[in-house]
């Protein structure tokens, strides 16, 4: 009897933009999570800056190829042009190493993160050389739906060269979002020989961690088993400091009106240990300050989210139904602040600008988001949202270049 023959391994490879953030590599290992297990003879790699190791577990047969990142001992002063000078100097290492690593593995599918052609188009050589060598690797752009000013990556785009990368490296982009609250096409300028490569996916939410009763996980956190909870979490926390500092004014405020609320900070793990500590001495019994938890379940147990602007942290809060209170992050990049208006114009959240978040303007924002109606509140985000299933589908919308 003649055995059966083996499928040969498939590989993918996925790169996730990321450096003191962790959201684009938690949606990468969503991602990754749900193609390994559609498709069991397949392996994943993911090329990130981000410290994967110290903050993921990997699930099986994906692995991760850690990038360089710029690091300089305190106190070290460098000019600007030393700086800029040592920016691409790293770039540029990373920039073989992808181009290395892809023509090494040789993937039979490359998934891009954000960046169409990497990070200051650090991935840009690797992809065009792996196309010449390797005709039959299939390339697929992952577009997070808001990006920033539409108008500055449309100028971006046309300086760097992703309009034509589109047309002739790329077979597929899929969109991790909704053209009913955001069209890509449009606000980018995505030429129409290309629309047809465009698939919606989409909201990609990690999977929830498994239910716990709200008295079971407010004991495991110190808190109260009565009164409202209010959550606030601020991502990976580099700068978050701000956000949590006035929302923890605001709750003060707040407790005239409601003086059983409870309430729990997250910093994040890249909160500076001055701003963590300035924060966590000021925590009681009803309002708690913790380095890193589990946010999705705190999220389910809460009545209340207050959060920066970043992708995952509100969808999240969006998936569970619960109000929110959008503080968006005060740079130069306007991403999360046209995130906050989208939502807050759809009636699913309101945001604080943060020249503005000051604790009385915050707390009439989670006056507000205490007030709503559970129920009332999720029926609208399901109006407006149906699903975050977009791993799954962007996982069926791959089908046609993995198979079954």
């Amino acid at each position: 009897m003649t055995a059966p023959r083996c499928r040969p391994t498939r590989t993918l490879l996925l790169y996730a933009q990321d450096n003191q953030g962790l959201g684009h590599v938690t949606r990468a290992l969503t991602i990754a999570r749900h193609l390994l297990a559609a498709y069991p003879d397949t392996v994943a790699y993911i090329a990130t800056k981000s410290p994967v190791a110290s903050h993921f577990r990997l699930p099986e047969r994906c692995d991760y190829i850690k990038l360089p990142t710029l690091l300089a001992p305190a106190g070290l002063a460098r000019t600007p042009a030393e700086e800029e000078a040592a920016k691409q100097h790293f770039r540029a290492i990373r920039g073989e190493i992808l181009r290395d690593v892809a023509l090494g593995l040789a993937p039979d599918l490359v998934l891009v993160d954000h960046e169409p052609l990497g990070s200051k188009g650090e991935f840009r050589d690797g992809l065009c050389a792996l196309k010449a060598a390797r005709p039959h690797t299939r390339f697929i752009f992952g577009l997070r739906d808001i990006m920033d000013d539409a108008a500055r990556i449309r100028a971006t785009w046309q300086e760097m060269g992703v309009y034509e990368a589109f047309e002739q490296l790329y077979d597929g982009i899929a969109v991790y979002g909704s053209s009913r609250l955001y069209n890509v096409a449009d606000a980018y300028a995505i030429p129409a020989s290309v629309q047809t490569k465009l698939e919606y996916c989409g909201y990609i939410v990690r999977d929830p961690p498994a239910e716990e009763e709200s008295g079971a996980l407010r004991q495991r956190y110190g808190l109260p088993p009565a009164g409202p909870l209010v959550v606030a979490t601020v991502g990976s926390g580099s700068d978050g400091y701000p956000v949590l500092a006035a929302a923890r004014a605001a709750l003060d405020r707040m407790r005239a009106r409601h003086p059983q609320l409870v309430a729990i900070l997250v910093t994040g793990p890249f909160m500076p240990a001055r701003e963590r500590a300035k924060l966590q001495a000021g925590a009681t019994a009803t309002c708690r300050v913790v380095a890193e938890a589990e946010t999705f379940a705190l999220m389910a147990a809460a009545d209340a989210i207050v959060s920066m602007g970043g992708y995952n942290s509100v969808c999240e809060a969006l998936s569970v139904s619960r109000p929110l209170v959008i503080v968006p992050r005060a740079t130069h990049k306007v991403e999360q602040q046209i995130r906050a208006e989208t939502l807050a114009a759809h009636g699913l959240a309101r945001w604080v600008h943060p020249t503005d978040a000051g604790p009385e303007t915050l707390a009439a924002a989670l006056g507000w988001a205490l007030d709503q109606d559970r129920e009332t509140h999720a029926r609208l985000v399901r109006a407006v949202i149906p699903a975050f299933d977009g791993a799954a589908r962007l996982t069926a919308y791959l089908a046609r270049w993995l198979g079954d």
